[in-house]
């Protein structure tokens, strides 16, 4: 029941912008879940992988039927660029990681800091460029906010959709490239976890992983259809309230 319900969870909060690691070290802290949080949180990630790549799936057939044509080239050039801070993050603190997922004030912190990041989009005007007119300061920009993201309590898909509005890309774009360059990144991170040496896939569980994969994959599939509605109606700082009230409920009775 608890790898349903967490999987349930990271597949709804993974792309919407209020956290899915900040939520699965709640749920870790207050129910004692047995399976190891980070090992499952990156099977979980799996399953978020495999809903983008579906729901993406004309613009990624589209990339590889043109990638030979120089926008694409860049475009693809643009994703390395923007996924590179999170992997350099991500190789720093790897040692760290169960000590920071075990830290509720770091996570109270982070679900604050997301709430002002998504309050401040209210003031951009999102409508200048599109994604052909990206350049590469904008996307180390963008990758930037994506490697804070690596905290729990900071939402990647919030930080990066955010940070993408910032630089005026219009918003179905911001959209578009915030979940591409979040496929490199979580399949990068599930591929550095599932080689430790204390990992694999019956960790916890083998029917324990299956389930929080397959269900992180339909409620994240879900949740893309929800954030891409909210965000191109211009109310993603709707979030920001819900983001601000958790992070310090978890401040005061943590």
């Amino acid at each position: 029941m608890q790898s349903i319900i967490l999987g349930a969870v990271q597949g709804l909060t993974e792309f919407l912008p209020v956290s899915s690691s900040g939520h699965l070290a709640l749920f870790q802290h207050f129910f004692s879940f047995s399976t190891p949080p980070i090992f499952f949180d990156t099977i979980a990630h799996l399953g978020t992988l495999l809903a983008v790549v579906f729901y993406l799936k004309k613009e990624i057939i589209h990339i590889f039927k043109t990638l030979k044509e120089k926008q694409t080239i860049k475009l693809v050039l643009l994703i390395i660029i923007a996924s590179l801070p999170a992997v350099i993050a991500g190789l720093l603190l790897k040692d760290k990681m169960e000590g920071i997922f075990s830290s509720l004030y770091l996570v109270g912190v982070s679900f604050i800091i997301t709430s002002v990041i998504l309050f401040c989009t209210k003031f951009f005007k999102s409508d200048k460029k599109d994604i052909s007119r990206l350049n590469w300061f904008d996307a180390l920009f963008i990758g930037v906010f994506q490697a804070f993201a690596i905290l729990p309590g900071i939402s990647r898909s919030g930080s990066t959709i955010s940070a993408s509005i910032f630089r005026s890309l219009k918003r179905e774009d911001a959209f578009k490239f915030s979940f591409l360059m979040s496929i490199p990144v979580i399949f990068g991170a599930f591929l550095l976890q599932f080689t430790e040496q204390n990992f694999n896939l019956f960790n916890g569980g083998m029917l324990t992983n299956l389930t929080g994969f397959l269900f992180s994959a339909v409620f994240g599939f879900l949740s893309l259809k929800i954030i891409e509605r909210v965000l191109i109606k211009g109310k993603l700082h709707y979030f920001a309230a819900y983001c601000f009230v958790l992070g310090v409920l978890i401040l005061i009775f943590m």
